[in-house]
């Protein structure tokens, strides 16, 4: 703690001095820390039980379950808002989305409904602790009949973070979950990286995976992605490849 925070080098005790401000502060911060992950694992515990409660109302009702899973600040809740048009937390910054938020997307196309799940957004090299103690809303995605993977189109690492994304699936055993992938974010790339086709495939371990263009902010692409989920839910959701070419941004080199 003394080497972390700057605001302690000025309270450490005096040389030959054994204690002092300095460690009066470090126990204050290990307290408050210690408090933190008290009140963080109750309310994972907290979110395990609604979870439970919520999967036994969707088993009741036969419901096609939804997951939005992604790289964190990919947009995953700014795209829920959207879609459910609900007011779940979304901020750019880590873990910004704990609790799972569950909520009913009606899909007119298809004549009925389907529960949209949001989850914690994933992270690279994502400790071990972690997924453990995030297993509550990962379970989410294990359980769920199609995974909304969405990533940050204006983001140059975003083949990283879909790899990084598909590591933590394998972890929790999601792996063999249906993916439709939405690349959000579209209206912060420049006109010369703008999609040539808002619908075609991108390639995910070898797995031609069907892929969406998408805004959350300005809703571009949202009536697109909406009629392919009712697609999905009407018919059984295997790993069927969209007819069409392979993927196509403008500026892509041959």
């Amino acid at each position: 703690l003394v080497r972390r925070w700057s605001h302690l080098e000025r309270q450490t005790g005096g040389a030959g001095v054994r204690g002092g401000p300095g460690e009066k502060q470090i126990e204050l911060d290990r307290r408050m820390i210690s408090e933190t992950i008290k009140r963080t694992k109750e309310r994972l515990q907290k979110v395990k039980r609604q979870r439970q409660t919520q999967r036994r109302q969707r088993e009741r009702r036969d419901a096609f379950n939804i997951s939005l899973i992604g790289y964190t600040n990919a947009g995953k809740s700014s795209l829920f808002n959207a879609l459910v048009k609900a007011r779940a937390y979304a901020a750019d910054q880590l873990f910004a989305t704990l609790d799972t938020t569950t909520r009913q997307l009606y899909l007119a196309d298809a004549g009925r409904s389907a529960s949209l799940s949001d989850t914690v957004g994933f992270i690279r090299d994502l400790p071990h602790g972690l997924v453990d103690a995030f297993q509550a809303t990962l379970q989410e995605a294990i359980d769920a009949d199609l995974l909304i993977h969405v990533v940050d189109a204006a983001n140059p690492e975003f083949v990283e973070q879909i790899a990084q994304v598909q590591k933590v699936l394998t972890e929790i055993g999601a792996e063999h979950v249906p993916q439709l992938l939405v690349f959000n974010k579209i209206d912060a790339l420049d006109s010369e990286h703008q999609p040539i086709l808002m619908e075609d495939t991108f390639e995910i371990e070898g797995v031609q995976t069907p892929r969406i263009f998408a805004s959350a902010k300005t809703t571009s692409g949202l009536d697109l992605l909406r009629k392919r989920i009712s697609a999905l839910v009407s018919t059984p959701v295997d790993t069927e490849i969209l007819d069409g070419q392979a993927p196509a941004l403008a500026g892509d080199d041959d």
